[in-house]
């Protein structure tokens, strides 16, 4: 534990995947965690043409996760277990970044692509460039979130290749109960930073209190990001932050955290 972590409070904005195991390490450091989750995650109810898609896998010559949600659902399904990964020369599996290449890589699935910088248009990019710029009788499947931006599948429909995109996970916003708790703790300065680990957090917390009082809301404490995808949404939201995780995971997130706590730039705006 470092000093300045001590009687630290930070607020984590997502109570499950990620978000458990961002709020296990910021404890383990000695931190005082705030979950105030945000949004909800959930698959969808009818799993049935994620199914019927994974019954078809060799048909595929990529599947693209573009988050480790997705990934968690897909590789937990009956079809996806079952298959030779070993032998089978496709589908090869791509990843958008490395959280979602360890929820596949647990399941026993080798990742064949992971490209080095973030989001899924770096993915889409990583692809197109993969087919040597013609993705023409290419076949991807896309298990997605049903808000996904459409950046991944465009990219991809341009570059000629068939994409199946099935919905695997709803993400919706979620108001806590105890948000106007949370929100004059930040106001008095007795929170020391709020951790976003996606996009779809921070708009949620920024509608949750209020679009326009956000950024000086935030102004109030450190906002930290897991990384570029997320900081670009809190840039769009008025609430850069003051820190990001090189390697976009938890894990990476914490370690920036108590880096800034223990520097100079530590305190409390």
């Amino acid at each position: 534990m470092t000093s300045a972590a001590r009687e630290r409070v930070v607020i984590v904005t997502q109570d499950d995947g990620a978000g458990s195991r961002l709020s296990a390490l910021l404890t383990s450091a000695g931190v005082r965690v705030r979950v105030l989750p945000v949004i909800r995650s959930e698959a969808v109810a009818d799993l049935r043409p994620i199914d019927e898609a994974l019954s078809r896998l060799s048909e595929f010559d990529w599947v693209a996760f573009t988050s480790a949600r997705a990934a968690g659902i897909v590789c937990a399904r009956p079809a996806w277990r079952v298959f030779d990964w070993r032998e089978a020369p496709r589908p090869r599996v791509a990843v958008v970044g490395p959280v979602t290449r360890e929820a596949v890589e647990r399941s026993g699935c080798r990742v064949a692509l992971c490209p080095g910088d973030a989001g899924a248009d770096a993915l889409a990019a990583a692809l197109v460039e993969a087919g040597g710029g013609d993705l023409t009788a290419t076949a991807v499947l896309w298990p997605r979130s049903a808000i996904a931006r459409p950046e991944l599948r465009d990219t991809l429909l341009a570059a000629h290749a068939r994409v199946v995109d099935p919905i695997a996970y709803t993400t919706t916003p979620v108001v806590p109960a105890d948000l106007g708790e949370a929100v004059e703790a930040i106001q008095a300065g007795r929170v020391h930073a709020v951790t976003f680990l996606s996009p779809s957090a921070a708009e949620s917390f920024a509608a949750a209190v209020g679009t326009a009082a956000f950024p000086a809301l935030v102004g109030r404490t450190a906002v930290a990001s897991v990384g570029p995808t997320t900081t670009a949404a809190l840039v769009r939201l008025g609430a850069p932050p003051a820190v990001e995780a090189e390697d976009r995971t938890s894990g990476g997130l914490v370690a920036v955290l108590l880096s800034w706590f223990d520097s100079n730039k530590g305190d409390l705006p």
